[in-house]
C-alpha cells in the first residue's frame, strides 16, 4: 500500500502550522515521538511531522535543518499505509519533494495578517526565500485559506481513523 503523504506549503503566516496543529488535537494525535531529529505527534494510524508546543515558531520550524538525514528511519519504523502530513520551509525542497513525492496543499496568500496576528518579526530576506521557494513548489491542490485546506485534510485523514 503506498503511504499517503501530504506536504503543506505556503507563505510565513499563511496557517500551515495552525492546520497540522489543529489536525493533532481533532484527530488526537496526542503521542509526541522523537526519532533522532525527527519529532512527530501520532496515535497508531496517523502522523504530522514537527514539534508543536505553543510557542511563536513551532511545527516544523522547530526541527533541525539536517532532518532529511532520519527520514528513512523515520519511514521505517510506520506501519505501511500510516498517512504522514508535513508543512513548512523543512520540507519544502526538491530533496525532500522528490524522495517521497508528497500531494503538496498550497495555501494561497502572502501571510502578512498571520505573520502581524503571530507578533513575531521575521526578516524580509527570510519571508522573500520562503516565498520564492513556494512560488517555485508545484502544487496539486491550492487553497484560499488555511481552513479550506485543514477542512480538506482532515476529509482525507479520517479515512484512516
Amino acid at each position: 500500500m503506498k503511504r499517503p503523504i501530504f506536504l503543506i506549503v505556503g507563505c510565513c503566516g499563511t496557517g500551515k502550522t495552525w492546520v497540522a496543529r489543529k489536525l493533532i488535537i481533532t484527530l488526537q494525535l496526542d503521542q509526541a515521538r522523537k526519532l533522532g531529529k525527527m519529532r512527530f505527534n501520532w496515535n497508531g494510524k496517523i502522523a504530522v511531522l514537527g514539534c508543536y508546543d505553543g510557542s511563536a515558531f513551532q511545527g516544523s520550524d522547530k526541527l533541525s535543518m539536517a532532518i532529511l538525514q532520519d527520514l528513512d528511519q523515520f519511514f521505517a519504523i510506520l506501519p505501511k499505509g500510516v498517512p504522514v502530513v508535513c508543512e513548512g520551509d523543512r520540507f519544502t525542497n526538491s530533496t525532500f519533494i522528490a524522495k517521497v513525492n508528497p500531494t503538496i496543499l498550497k495555501i494561497k496568500g502572502d501571510g502578512t495578517e498571520g505573520r502581524k496576528n503571530r507578533k513575531t518579526k521575521q526578516s524580509e530576506r527570510q519571508v522573500k526565500s520562503i516565498e520564492t521557494r513556494v512560488n517555485n513548489t508545484k502544487e496539486h491542490l491550492a487553497f484560499e485559506n488555511s481552513t479550506k485546506c485543514f477542512e480538506y485534510l482532515q476529509n482525507e485523514l479520517l479515512k484512516f481513523q
